[in-house]
């Protein structure tokens, strides 16, 4: 008895594996691509990742801040998918995804000093925060304040389409800016 050619075996293996591979780096992209699109829309200018000073004479770090038609957007990205379940007073969130829990720590007192410490170094134009959840999440209960899905977003902080900045605008982000430095 004579067994098969087994020579396609790995070329195939192979094959498949790298189809895997470009799966999951297309997902990827695909979420990542989400984000920027909407970032581009409501937002002239960007900063990601950066320290500035804080109210205490310390230093505090921010995920990103956006200069809006409506103003500096300090926004906290948290991607998640299940059940949320919250309370302002708790120091971690709960997220149920069938059999999996995952706590997050709650971004509502962070984002607050985050807020107040861009308002310092801005304090001639309107500055808000914003948690966005991106993925698949459902809320128990009411919303947390302050806490967005990416349609909230848009419909919140609607696209800038290519208008000029205003100049007071442009100038709190030249200050804001100057202040800022890369995560080190």
């Amino acid at each position: 008895m004579t067994l098969p050619d087994s020579s396609w075996y790995l070329p195939a293996a192979g094959a498949f594996l790298g189809l895997l591979a470009l799966g999951a780096a297309w997902a990827w992209y695909r979420r990542r691509d989400r984000l920027d699109l909407i970032l581009r829309k409501i937002a002239w200018r960007r900063l990601a990742d950066v320290v500035i000073p804080d109210d205490v004479d310390g230093e505090i770090h921010l995920d990103l801040v956006l200069l809006t038609a409506k103003g500096i957007l300090v926004l906290e990205v948290r991607r998640a998918t299940g059940t949320l379940f919250w309370g302002d007073q708790l120091e971690y969130w709960t997220l149920l995804d069938g059999r999996r829990r995952t706590r997050i720590r709650n971004p509502l007192p962070g984002l607050q000093a985050k807020r107040h410490a861009v308002h310092a170094l801005a304090p001639r134009v309107p500055v808000s925060g914003r948690v966005l959840l991106l993925g698949t999440v459902s809320i128990s209960g009411a919303t947390p304040p302050g806490v967005v899905s990416a349609e909230e977003l848009l419909a919140e902080f609607p696209p800038h389409g290519r208008k000029p900045v205003p100049e007071t605008l442009q100038s709190a982000w030249a200050d804001l800016s100057a202040r800022a430095r890369p995560l080190a």
